[in-house]
């Protein structure tokens, strides 16, 4: 789920709130040995949103994250500075958190390609649709 701080009623509202811009977000995956082969994923990805109100949030998905879904919100001053953008869009209000949590999916497998990267593009493709 998200921000299990959030009592209910504000994770419902969160989850309603209209996103105006969504940014996807790479770092560093932590405890990859500099070794690690490049033809391994060595990033984490996420989508980093700011809401009609001004706030921010990443959502990202990753084995074990969450307990009713893999993708999960966190607030952005979580952040560290390893964080990168890769890719910036307007959405303008079109969709919510809820959608970007929905497009993010519940399961996370890499072997299926169900995994942080195929989640933040999916996200990234609701700024398209």
């Amino acid at each position: 789920m998200a921000n299990t701080n959030l009592p209910h009623s504000e994770l419902n509202r969160l989850y309603n709130t209209k996103v105006e811009s969504a940014e996807w977000v790479t770092r560093p995956k932590q405890g990859m040995p500099g070794w690690v082969p490049n033809m391994y994923p060595t990033t984490h990805s996420g989508v980093r949103v700011t809401l009609d109100d001004g706030r921010r949030f990443l959502i990202h998905k990753g084995r074990g994250f969450g307990v009713a879904s893999e993708t999960v919100i966190t607030d952005a001053v979580n952040m560290s500075d390893k964080w990168q953008v890769r890719e910036t869009q307007h959405i303008g209000g079109t969709k919510t958190i809820a959608d970007f949590v929905k497009a993010g999916g519940e399961e996370y497998c890499i072997w299926s390609g169900q995994h942080c990267h195929a989640a933040a593009k999916d996200m990234m493709n609701l700024g398209k649709e």
